[in-house]
């Protein structure tokens, strides 16, 4: 299991505070289990929180110091998913980013993104799921999987 960027933003935002709890419970179970996050998802977390929510650079570093300390981030982005990536996003069938967390997941052995930047289904062996209902909860397919 994995998450992407807007999970974690969540965390960081008050905007939505039903939706920060549920971020940061995903958060602590997938923590539990030592899963992995991509290096590209902190990259995004930093970059998030520094210009769209105006953080300062050293809450911004921190806040992606945390992710990287709590989890392994032995994702890498090989030749392999680079292509991937361009394939898709050439296609249309997703922005090159989300594309390359997709297929950088599979080759770490992922097989679930929660995220709410795609549509839920499979994509390249990885289970996309959406984490919340439309009231910001967990969503079903989110509780069954993180076992809450």
């Amino acid at each position: 299991m994995t998450i992407d960027t807007n999970i974690l933003v969540y965390i960081y935002d008050g905007q939505d505070p039903v939706r920060q709890v549920s971020a940061v419970a995903i958060f602590d179970r997938l923590m539990s289990v030592r899963a992995a996050v991509s290096r590209q998802v902190i990259g995004e977390l930093h970059n998030v929180l520094q210009r769209k929510l105006r953080r300062p650079a050293w809450e911004a570093a921190q806040a992606a110091r945390s992710v990287l300390t709590a989890f392994e981030t032995n994702f890498p982005a090989s030749a392999r998913a680079v292509e991937d990536a361009l394939a898709f996003a050439s296609a249309g069938r997703l922005s090159y980013w989300d594309a390359l967390l997709v297929a950088s997941a599979r080759d770490a052995g992922c097989s679930t993104l929660f995220t709410e930047d795609m549509h839920p289904g499979h994509l390249l062996s990885v289970e996309v799921v959406k984490p919340f209902d439309t009231q910001g909860r967990f969503s079903d397919r989110a509780r069954e999987l993180l076992n809450l």
